[in-house]
């Protein structure tokens, strides 16, 4: 073999053991440690608290919006053409679907609180899409987002944090085997519901935005306007407030697309995350209290959100925090305490 053969041969292992270097790399990262901890536990409690809410928001009318005898007739749920699997469709009981119900109720209150985290996402999964599917006409897209990522969150260690879990390990003092085989898979699999919910976040906007750009008030500047203005939605005495206003409401409904179009391009660079985290936040929290009958959905997409920021922002963020509420008590740092 000739020198150049034997230099392109030695060339081309260098760059295949420099790929399996990164590749092993990789792997150590993302099986070694699990981050975004302390999103995934916001996530868990806003979309439990969110679950509960459905549940008691119509405690008093729930024979009626969801019992066997309710307003969606029984034989149209549970007819040739709905294939959709429901813990209500076994029994027209009016006890079991009390049962039911309140079973589910307590589940959303107990993945909220992070009692048994990883069971009680399966089981709040099933009992809340048993319910929306019992009643479809009630979805109003935040509960489609809802289900669909707490198929992602199964595998998401969501109880490392704020969970009676996590009390529950610091009173026994057990600490996870970090080099163990089981943690490391976990760990895997950890981060592929990870990354499951924010390709989910970012498919949304994605698909939000191009619908968007196709419309031509959303062209013209003037979408903001009309929405602002649906009867269903609008809060008297508020929106005016806004849509008197041009500039705003162009700026505004550019700015929304723009916002929505940009949104997975500016998660690609981490120092970017907490800025289109913050800009997503502040769009539903608009949309929380300028279109109030979506509130729920504006809480759905700010807890799929805050998932997306690491442990290291949220912690530079309560230091920030910590600080600016020291100097305003008129605290001295504990290192200058006498």
């Amino acid at each position: 073999m000739t020198d150049a053969g034997l230099r392109t041969g030695a060339g081309r292992n260098t760059v295949l053991a420099d790929m399996k270097s990164r590749v092993y790399s990789l792997l150590d990262t993302f099986s070694g440690r699990r981050h975004a901890l302390i999103g995934a536990a916001l996530t868990r409690i806003i979309l439990g608290a969110i679950g509960l809410n459905y549940y008691l928001r119509d405690y008093f009318h729930r024979s009626f919006l969801w019992g066997p005898d309710g307003v969606w007739p029984w034989q149209n749920f549970t007819g040739p053409d709905s294939e959709s699997f429901s813990v209500y469709a076994l029994s027209k009981s009016e006890t079991w679907f009390e049962l039911m119900f309140h079973t589910g109720a307590v589940i959303a209150l107990l993945f909220m609180l992070g009692w048994k985290t990883r069971a009680m996402t399966v089981l709040h999964y099933i009992f809340l899409w048993s319910i929306h599917q019992r009643n479809a006409l009630l979805l109003d897209g935040g509960d489609n987002a809802t289900v669909i990522v707490l198929v992602f969150l199964i595998f998401v260690d969501s109880g490392s944090h704020f969970s009676l879990d996590a009390g529950r390990r610091r009173r026994k003092g057990v600490q996870p085997d970090t080099e163990s085989m089981r943690y490391r898979i976990g760990s895997l699999l950890h981060h592929a519901g990870l990354l499951g919910v924010i390709l989910q976040v970012c498919t949304i906007y994605l698909v939000s935005g191009m619908y968007k750009v196709q419309g031509e008030r959303w062209q013209n500047g003037t979408a903001l306007y009309y929405i602002l203005r649906v009867g269903e939605f609008t809060w008297p005495g508020v929106n005016h407030i806004v849509y008197e206003h041009s500039t705003i409401v162009v700026a505004m409904t550019y700015g929304t697309v723009f916002f929505q179009l940009a949104f997975a391009f500016l998660l690609l660079k981490r120092s970017l995350r907490p800025f289109a985290v913050t800009c997503g936040v502040l769009l539903h929290l608009g949309i929380a209290v300028f279109m109030s009958g979506l509130l729920t959905f504006s809480l759905t997409m700010i807890a799929l959100e805050l998932l997306i920021m690491g442990d290291d922002h949220y912690n530079r963020l309560a230091d920030r925090a910590k600080a600016l509420f020291d100097r305003r008590s008129g605290r001295e740092p504990a290192a200058n305490a006498v």
